[in-house]
C-alpha cells in the first residue's frame, strides 16, 4: 500500500472515487472519464505545485516546459515500477486481475480479432481497478460513507429521472425508461444501494433520527421503482440476501421476542411472495364462467360474433377470442391507421394479433365499436408492437408475471421464445450447454462467442428472432464457452479466493455486493457490458483493497 504524500493528493483521490461511484448508475461516458483521472492520480501520485513552479521560475516558460515534462515523465516511470511492483506482491490483487488475464490469452486461439479488442477495451476495468486500488491508500469508513451516499443520492436521482419517463407512457417495454444504462445493471446498482442504506438505519450511530427517517423513505421508495420496473433479478437479489441475513441474526440473537421476529421474516417473506405469485397465475389463468347462451351473437351492425375459448386461449383472466367480428375490426383499423390490419408492428408482429389482445386487455369487444373506443395514444401503441394495455399504463410485479405467462404459452405453442426474456433464457442455455460440450477444454476464445451462439441457434433450428439471438445471459455460461473449463475454474478461482485470503467475507458491505453480483450472473451476462464490467470491478476491488474494512457481520 503507498500513501499519498500530502492531504492535497488524498482529497483529490477520493473525490475522484466518489466521481466514479456517481457514475454507476448515471452515466458511461462519465465512468470513462473518471476512470482517466483515476489513472492520472495513480502515475502522477506526489506531484508537486512548488516544484512546478520552480520550474517555470528559474527557468522561463521554455525550460520550464521542457523540466515540468521531464518531471512528469520520471514521476510516472518511478511510480509505475513501485506500484506495480506493489501489486505483484499483493496476491489478492493479482488473482483478482486474472480475470482479464484469461481475456488476453483467449486471443492466441480466436478467429473474430475485432470482436475480441472490443470486448478487451469494454473489460479494462477489470484491470484497471484491481492495480489502482490495491496500490493506493486506503479510504476510511467516514470518507467511505460519504462516497455511498454520492452513489446512492446518484441512484436515487436515475429511478426518479426514469420514474418520469414510466409517467409519460412513452415506451414499449418498460426496460426503456432507464435511459442511462441497461435496466438490469441499474437494478442492480440500486439493490447496493438499498442494503447500503439499511446498514445506516441500523448500525450507523453516527446519523440523526430524521436521517434515518429520509433514509427509510428512499429505502422505500428503491423497492417501490424496482417492482415497477419489474426488475425480477434484483427483486430476487433483495429477497435471498433478506432471507439470509435474517438467518444469522436469527442464531446470533439470544432474545426470544427478536428471535421470533426473524423466524417470521426468513419464512414469511418468501411465503407470502410465493402465495402472490400463486394467485396472480390462477387469477390469469382462470376466467369467468362463460355461458354461451348469454353472449351476444351479432354487432350492432348486424356481423355475427365469433366466440373463441380454445383457440386464442386466456390472458389476463380473459378468453382472448370472445367477441370477435374481423370484418369489422379490419375496416375500423384500417381507417384509424397507416399501419395496415394484416401488416406487422414496428417490432414485427402482426398487427391483426397484437390489435385482438390489446382490445382484449382493455375489456373491449373485437369490433368497430372496440377499434373506434381506443384513442389515438393505444393505436400508436399497438403500432409500436404493444399486445397488452398493462405492459405501458400499469407495469410492475402483476405485469411482469403476466408477461413470463404468456411468453411460455406463445413459447409452448409456436417454439417461438422472443417474445419472453424468461423463454429466450432458456433457449440461449441451451445453445450454450451445446457449445460448452463441443468446446469443453479450451472454448472458442475472446472474440468467437457471439458468432458461435447464433451459428448454434441456427444448427438448433432456433425460432429465435434474429435480433433476439443474443449472449448466453449467464456469466458462468459465457466463461466456460470463451475458455473453456480450464478458464472457467479460473474465474471462480480468481471471484473467490482474494476475499477468501483476507477476510473480506467478514465485511458487511463485500458481502452484500458478493451476493448481488454472483446471483446477477446466473441471470445475466454481469461483466460483458461497460456498465457492469464498472460496477463489478470498481466494488469489488475497492471494498477488497481500497477501504478500511471495520463493518463486521
Amino acid at each position: 500500500m503507498i500513501k499519498s504524500s500530502t492531504n492535497i493528493h488524498s482529497l483529490t483521490y477520493f473525490i475522484v472515487l466518489t466521481l466514479v461511484a456517481i457514475s454507476l448508475p448515471l452515466s458511461k461516458f462519465a465512468m470513462s472519464v473518471s476512470e482517466f483521472m483515476l489513472l492520472g492520480l495513480w502515475l502522477w501520485a506526489g506531484f508537486s505545485f512548488r516544484i512546478t513552479y520552480r520550474f517555470f521560475k528559474l527557468g522561463g516558460a521554455f525550460k520550464g516546459i521542457i523540466n515540468l515534462g521531464t518531471y512528469l515523465g520520471s514521476l510516472a516511470y518511478h511510480n509505475f515500477t513501485d506500484k506495480m511492483a506493489a501489486f505483484f506482491k499483493n496476491k489478492p490483487a493479482f488473482v483478482l486481475s486474472l480475470i482479464y488475464l484469461i481475456h488476453l490469452i483467449g486471443l492466441f486461439y480466436t478467429t473474430d480479432i475485432h470482436y475480441a479488442l472490443k470486448d478487451l477495451r469494454v473489460k479494462l476495468p477489470l484491470l484497471l481497478f484491481p492495480i489502482v486500488l490495491s496500490t493506493m491508500e486506503k479510504i476510511g469508513y467516514k470518507r467511505f460513507r460519504i462516497m455511498m451516499l454520492f452513489y446512492i443520492a446518484a441512484s436515487l436521482v436515475g429511478s426518479l429521472i426514469s420514474f418520469s419517463l414510466v409517467l409519460k407512457g412513452n415506451f414499449v417495454d418498460i426496460r426503456e425508461v432507464s435511459p442511462f444504462i441497461s435496466p438490469i445493471r441499474f437494478g442492480l446498482n440500486i439493490t447496493f444501494s438499498l442494503f447500503t442504506l439499511i446498514y445506516f438505519i441500523v448500525y450507523d450511530k453516527k446519523f440523526k433520527r430524521w436521517h434515518k427517517i429520509f433514509f427509510e423513505i428512499v429505502l422505500a421508495w428503491f423497492l417501490v421503482f424496482l417492482i415497477l420496473m419489474e426488475a425480477l433479478t434484483s427483486l430476487w437479489i433483495i429477497l435471498i440476501i433478506s432471507v439470509l441475513y435474517s438467518v444469522i441474526l436469527l442464531f446470533r440473537t439470544q432474545k426470544l421476542v427478536v428471535k421470533l421476529v426473524f423466524i417470521i421474516l426468513a419464512v414469511g417473506i418468501p411465503v407470502s411472495i410465493l402465495f402472490y405469485v400463486q394467485h396472480v397465475v390462477h387469477s390469469a389463468k382462470t376466467p369467468s364462467t362463460i355461458v354461451f347462451s348469454e353472449l351476444d351473437t351479432y354487432t350492432s351492425l348486424g356481423n355475427p360474433y365469433v366466440h373463441d375459448t380454445v383457440v386464442r386461449g386466456v390472458e389476463d383472466g380473459r378468453y382472448v377470442g370472445l367477441y370477435l367480428c374481423e370484418k369489422e375490426m379490419k375496416e375500423a383499423w384500417n381507417n384509424r391507421s397507416t399501419y395496415i390490419y394484416n401488416g406487422r408492428t414496428d417490432g414485427g408482429e402482426s398487427i391483426k394479433e397484437t390489435l385482438i389482445r390489446y382490445l382484449t386487455s382493455k375489456d373491449l369487444r373485437k369490433d368497430r365499436e372496440g377499434v373506434n373506443a381506443l384513442a389515438e395514444w393505444d393505436v400508436r401503441m399497438v403500432e409500436k408492437g404493444v399486445a397488452n394495455y398493462n405492459y405501458v399504463k400499469n407495469p410492475g410485479l402483476r405485469t411482469r408475471i403476466l408477461k413470463i405467462i404468456m411468453g411460455y404459452y406463445v413459447y409452448k405453442k409456436t417454439g417461438d421464445p422472443s417474445g419472453s426474456s424468461v423463454m429466450q433464457r432458456i433457449e440461449y442455455s441451451k445453445a450454450a450447454i451445446k457449445l460448452i460440450q463441443d468446446n469443453f477444454w479450451t472454448g472458442v476464445g475472446t472474440g468467437d462467442i457471439e458468432n458461435m451462439l447464433i451459428n448454434q441457434y441456427t444448427e438448433m433450428g432456433s425460432e429465435l428472432r434474429k435480433e433476439f439471438m443474443f449472449h448466453a445471459h449467464n456469466q458462468f455460461l459465457s466463461i466456460f464457452i470463451t475458455f473453456g473449463v480450464f478458464g472457467f475454474l479460473l474465474f471462480i478461482f480468481a471471484l473467490v479466493y482474494p476475499p477468501a485470503k483476507i477476510q473480506g467475507f467478514h465485511d458487511y458491505f463485500f458481502v452484500t455486493f458478493f451476493i448481488i453480483i454472483i446471483i446477477s450472473m446466473f441471470s445475466d451476462d454481469t461483466i460483458e457490458t461497460q456498465a457492469g464490467a464498472t460496477l463489478f470491478a470498481f466494488f469489488y476491488s475497492f471494498l477488497l483493497f481500497g477501504k478500511e474494512r471495520k463493518n463486521v457481520i
